[in-house]
């Protein structure tokens, strides 16, 4: 069997600076690798370091690069998507790397696979169905879809999709309630963790009386409520001072748009405060970046901590190297999510579980899949730091109720939510779907080999790009069917693009645009990408620059 995972531009597939994405994709490709043929394909904008193409542990690996046009559109959609919270997240967007998806498909058709697994981009499906009619395509879902974005676009792009699995039941189960043409072909895939990197059991016979720690592991972003629990940490401190707090993770707030859905008014209101920030502080921070920003989020929560607080509270930042985050695992007593919005999984969960950390978690999604309420950690109510305060409490004091639940946790995320278990489950949907057969050996169903060291893997110069398909010859037309099929899910607006009026763009913009474009492009494509910047800004809801 010939297996193909398409990523996402965005995703960062080889360790060490893996995204959740990513890391699926790296975790089950090598497992796979053993008993099928296995391709992977991702942007060399995330991988810079590495050569296009190359091969390691039974897996090809493929990075093409992302337009110009694509990451154009990218920057101006994050730019101008701020001016219309209600505008479909970017992440949705069939604007969002064309150009990517289809080199993606253009090459998945001269390697002839069986079997093409979508990470997350639903706006590929369907000119990856173009290119190749024959494969079975599944549609990866890593977080749901929101109410902002068009259903009869989703509705397009599913048909072209052969199976569609999700990371918890949560968004599995919205999924099927929202489109229930689909219900029966949509399941569930939990993520999972790398075994290998918890091999040791954690140390609970430390001394008593030391100071202990609370982690946190993910972004630093409004989404992920560290506000409220730094409100919960002020509590805890007044009744257990000898404690610190750890916040692990990337400065940076996720959009509005990918993270609330626009009914949820009352979540997108308390998180409100965190996006509003004043021109001037915005601007002051763009000119002088070395100043303290008074715009970020972070500046906001530790403008919330007086200096007994704060200097019991450590931000790390981002953590690239894997042993590190993993000792942070370790060290840990308590991990803590309390997120606001309702994530879809969880990864940093059912790591710190697997580390034999007890969990407290606020109910969101599918956390509450991972995390066993009052068994392996507790469950709380979002927003709500005098609940969050209590559980920690109880935590903190009680040395034997932690090790419990940190053993119980250990042994769910081991025996659940490992590489290994989804790569197996993966196989056999593979095998139902294309009627090809593999099997995994009983040593490659147990753990991948080990990691390699990819700081040696050098970048090469053969790439693909969409200028060996492009002539300065071809109809306006033409060149949209390679920049973007007109035939996918919004013909509707590359019809409306055809005829509009270049001069309701400003006039500043297009001279600039088609002078830096003249050097590298065929005048007709930039025409093109000009009428995508027009339905651009019609899709945020916007009549000019």
């Amino acid at each position: 069997m010939k297996v193909a995972f398409v990523n996402q531009p965005i995703d960062t597939i080889l360790p060490p600076g893996q995204n959740s994405v990513g890391a699926c994709t790296y975790g089950v490709a090598q497992i796979l690798a053993k008993s099928c043929e296995v391709v992977v394909y991702g942007s060399q904008d995330s991988h810079k370091t590495l050569r296009a193409e190359f091969a390691d542990q039974g897996v090809r690996y493929k990075f093409l690069p992302s337009t110009r046009g694509d990451r154009w559109l990218v920057r101006a959609r994050k730019k101008y998507s701020r001016f219309a919270p209600g505008a479909p997240p970017l992440s949705t967007s069939s604007l969002l790397h064309s150009g990517y998806a289809r080199q993606v498909a253009m090459d998945l058709q001269r390697e002839a696979c069986d079997v093409i697994h979508i990470q997350h981009s639903s706006q590929f499906a369907r000119v990856i169905r173009e290119y190749n009619p024959k494969a079975k395509i599944v549609l990866h879902l890593h977080a749901e879809w929101f109410s902002q974005g068009d259903p009869k676009i989703f509705e397009r792009r599913l048909k072209d999709v052969d199976l569609v699995t999700a990371v918890s039941g949560y968004v599995a189960d919205k999924t099927r309630r929202d489109f229930p043409s689909i219900a029966d072909r949509c399941e569930v895939t939990y993520n999972g963790i790398d075994a290998r990197e918890f091999t040791r059991e954690k140390n609970y016979c430390l001394d008593k009386d030391r100071r202990k720690r609370i982690l946190y592991a993910g972004a630093i972003s409004p989404h992920r409520g560290l506000h409220v629990l730094l409100q919960a940490f002020k509590l805890v401190l007044e009744q257990y001072p000898n404690v610190h707090l750890d916040l692990v993770g990337p400065h940076g707030n996720y959009p509005l748009q990918d993270t609330f859905d626009i009914r949820d008014r009352e979540l997108r209101k308390s998180v409100a405060p965190y996006y509003a920030f004043k021109p001037m502080s915005l601007l002051k921070a763009k000119l002088f970046p070395s100043s303290p920003n008074q715009a970020s989020y972070r500046s906001c929560l530790e403008a919330m901590m007086p200096a007994e607080v704060a200097e019991k509270v450590t931000f790390h930042g981002s953590i690239r190297q894997r042993p590190q985050l993993i000792e942070h695992y370790y060290a840990g007593d308590i991990f803590v999510l309390p997120s606001v919005c309702n994530d879809s999984f969880g990864i940093p969960v059912v790591e710190a579980m697997a580390a034999g950390s007890p969990v407290v978690a606020s109910r969101s999604g599918g956390v509450i899949e991972t995390v066993k309420d009052r068994e392996t950690g507790f469950i709380v109510d979002k927003n709500d730091p005098q609940q969050l305060a209590q559980v920690l409490l109880s935590l903190l004091e009680d040395d034997a109720l932690r090790e419990t639940m940190g053993r119980a946790g250990r042994e769910r995320a081991l025996a659940k939510f490992t590489w290994a278990r989804v790569a197996e489950t993966m196989l056999t949907r593979y095998q139902e779907l294309s009627g090809v057969g593999s099997s995994l050996t009983a040593e490659a169903s147990l753990a991948p080999a080990p990691a390699p060291e990819y700081a040696s893997v050098s970048k090469g110069a053969t790439h693909f790009t969409t200028q060996k398909y492009i002539s300065k010859t071809m109809t306006i037309e033409e060149a949209a069917a390679i920049w973007n099929n007109p035939r996918a899910d919004f013909l509707d607006r590359w019809a409306q693009m055809f005829s509009v009026r270049l001069e309701e763009i400003t006039a500043d913009h297009i001279i600039k645009y088609q002078t830096d474009r003249a050097h590298e492009s065929p005048q007709c494509i930039v025409d093109v990408e000009l009428r995508a910047l027009r339905a651009l800004l019609k899709e945020v809801g916007l009549s000019g620059l």
